[in-house]
């Protein structure tokens, strides 16, 4: 099993479940078995990969590019936001740079008083505020109450939800035992709540909703239990999902400045594509042309 969840076979499952990929492809790079999608389109082959590993000097991509070239695929692509590849490691590889985005990542190896202290203290205030009214925070997640919720919070920024009801479905069948599905709730009724795959050395914030009133401060305490747990599961870190802070838009202006104050250090990362097989690749781009 890979440290990364999304390297595993497992999350690919709920990928080619919901029809993301056509297929699943194992790969041995070094010591390491890891899993990626094959996206299959117009008679050619693109390898999908959804997590990162330990590369510092890009030697294990580069042979990741190698066995896909050896197999037969077009390119290999990186466009999932859990996903941690350093711009300088994918330029030097030759990897054409698409989005820009990065993450806060929060070192859970420290003790909880340190985490504690790093927080901000409007954070610690929300934190203290909300247990005070009430939230509790339970490792229990009822899955159609979090996808109304989903809802209400898509709306909220006035967009449409794109996580279908088969998406969770295949997450819940198939991820457990892998990720966390935690609950802030008062007196029983649900306030906000987070999916968390997780591996040995990270937990992945990778969907989190409210309701449209919650209790105050119920958003940053079930963060901060997330942080809790994953630490007594001896995760090393916990990475708080994409962040833009470059962006106008005053919604992820506020999401980045709440993940912010959580204490850890930004991440810039890129996504990104390498074509392998340049000839395989002019003629997709060829025939693409030819059917529009």
């Amino acid at each position: 099993m890979n440290a990364n969840p999304f390297l595993n076979k497992p999350w690919l499952e709920v990928m080619r479940a919901t029809r993301s990929i056509s297929a699943i492809e194992p790969v041995t790079i070094g010591s390491q078995t890891l899993h990626v999608g094959v996206v299959r389109t117009k008679g050619q082959t693109r390898w999908d990969l959804f997590g990162s590993f330990a590369d510092p000097d890009g030697s294990g991509l580069e042979e990741l590019f190698q066995v896909a070239r050896h197999r037969g695929a077009m390119a290999v692509a990186c466009r999932f936001n859990m996903a941690r590849w350093p711009e300088e490691v994918v330029t030097r590889l030759g990897c054409e740079l698409l989005e820009p985005f990065g993450t806060y990542q929060v070192d859970l190896t420290q003790d909880e008083n340190r985490l504690w202290h790093n927080l901000h203290p409007k954070h610690r205030n929300a934190i203290r505020r909300a247990r005070e009214l009430g939230v509790t925070v339970t490792t229990t997640l009822h899955f159609p109450t979090f996808c109304q919720a989903m809802q209400a919070t898509y709306q909220r920024g006035d967009r449409d939800n794109p996580f279908s009801a088969a998406y969770f479905s295949a997450l819940e069948q198939q991820m457990q035992g892998h990720m966390l599905g935690v609950t802030a709730h008062v007196a029983g009724a649900f306030q906000a709540g987070a999916i968390i795959p997780y591996g040995t050395v990270c937990g992945f914030f990778l969907h989190g909703a409210t309701i449209d009133a919650p209790t105050p401060g119920a958003a940053t305490l079930l963060h901060w239990e997330i942080m809790r747990l994953l630490k007594e599961r001896e995760v090393a870190s916990y990475d708080l999902g994409g962040a833009r802070p470059n962006s106008d838009d005053p919604r992820l202006q506020g999401i980045f400045r709440f993940k912010e104050r959580f204490g850890g250090p930004f991440e810039p990362c890129r996504h990104w594509q390498r074509v392998v097989h340049p000839g395989r690749h002019l003629w997709h781009r060829l025939l693409t042309r030819m059917i529009r």
